[in-house]
């Protein structure tokens, strides 16, 4: 692990998309920076938070670009929370299951 408070991992490449989502949930927990996908051919920015045991997946796409996040210490809850900033409001933002 990275000796940086909140950053887990040693990728330190975010889409640009990601940034603010990584920086607002870098305050609460721990972000671990998944491979950047080139060549998507998305028409809008968006984000899907899936829960999985012990950690949260963010999904970031672009349209051009996709990377997936691993959050441990947020809950599904707390991320609700935090993506209802208006920050993120040039997001479409999906949460799986619902």
């Amino acid at each position: 692990m990275a000796k940086t408070k909140g950053r887990a991992g040693t990728h330190t490449t975010v889409i640009e998309v990601a940034q603010p989502v990584v920086k607002a949930f870098e305050k609460k927990g721990r972000v671990s920076r998944g491979m950047i996908e080139a060549g998507v051919g998305a028409r809008r920015q968006t984000l899907k938070v899936t829960p999985l045991a012990g950690c949260l997946r963010l999904t970031v796409v672009s349209k051009g670009s996709r990377q997936e996040l691993h959050v441990y210490g947020v809950s599904l809850d707390e991320a609700k929370v935090i993506l209802d900033s208006p920050d993120f409001r040039n997001l479409l933002i999906h949460f799986a299951g619902e």
